[in-house]
């Protein structure tokens, strides 16, 4: 398992305005190299960013990345802080160090 940081995107609704708002919030993110299937560049949520909807303290230069896993005919998505390719080598890099236990 690989740790990430994922954007978790919360959306709050006021019953007596009748309206949604959206905010965003960072949080730890547990995923199985295993069961990566695709990782992208996520070009909205750098948008957000730029926008100002992402937590203040985050670097203006930061980019995120779509990584979309699953097994069988299930699939999901998490957006995640990091290039596609710091992603990339933090997965390869983590899948290189296993080893087989002998005992």
């Amino acid at each position: 398992m690989i740790k990430f940081v994922e954007v978790k995107q919360i959306r709050d609704f006021n019953v007596m305005e009748r309206r949604a708002s959206v905010r965003f919030e960072l949080d730890e993110v547990w995923i199985n190299p295993d069961s990566i299937l695709q990782i992208r560049p996520d070009l909205s949520m750098k948008r957000n960013l730029d926008s100002g909807h992402l937590p203040s303290d985050m670097d203006a230069r930061q980019e995120f990345s779509k990584i979309n896993f699953g097994s069988g005919s299930s699939m999901s998505s998490v957006t995640v802080v990091g290039p596609p390719e710091i992603i990339a080598e933090k997965i390869f890099s983590s899948s290189e160090k296993k080893s087989i236990l002998h005992g």
